[in-house]
């Protein structure tokens, strides 16, 4: 769930003018866990797992909290699919672990290469409680050109069951 709630957390919103807008959907999530991702303003809607459809303008303080639980383990295997369409076109798909391994990717469009650390395995069951305190880049890192992502992101455990599955709808500009 840690692993959600900062990816999550990380990618933020959909945007305004010029800014980052975000939507999301959660399809699934495993009995023994939960997930709650609030800001504190920004954002149009809620539901059972915190605000949505919220909207930033670069330079803005973005404040709010993630809280969850996860219920169980998350061992060697344990991995999150990423399955994205930018743009409506291009598709940016990738897979890493969820523990113990760097996670690599080049974001299209951009072609920039990312590469991050997991956390050490297992990632133990736990709540999370975590601030959030961030200041968006003043500038658009797509030089103000609109761009979009729409998919899926799925957290499975070792056994390939599915701790939290969701929807995003993502715009930068």
């Amino acid at each position: 769930m840690r692993l959600a709630c900062i990816a999550l957390a990380s990618l933020t919103p959909v945007a305004l003018g010029s800014g980052v807008s975000f939507s999301r959907t959660v399809t699934e999530i495993a009995d023994d866990s939960s997930f709650a991702l609030k800001f504190d303003s920004g954002c149009s809607s809620s539901d059972d797992y915190g605000s949505n459809d919220c909207s930033f303008n670069w330079g803005d303080e973005v404040t709010g909290s993630v809280d969850g639980e996860l219920g169980h383990d998350l061992n060697d295997g344990s991995v999150f699919d990423v399955d994205l369409k930018v743009d409506r076109i291009i598709s940016w798909k990738f897979s890493c672990a969820a523990c113990g391994a760097n996670c690599t990717t080049t974001i299209p469009v951009v072609n920039q290469d990312v590469n991050f650390a997991m956390p050490d395995c297992p990632i133990a069951a736990d709540s999370i409680s975590e601030v959030i305190d961030q200041v968006l880049p003043t500038d658009s890192p797509t030089d103000g050109i609109k761009v979009s992502a729409t998919g899926s992101v799925d957290v499975k455990d070792d056994n390939g069951d599915k701790v939290l599955a969701l929807d995003l709808d993502i715009t930068i500009q």
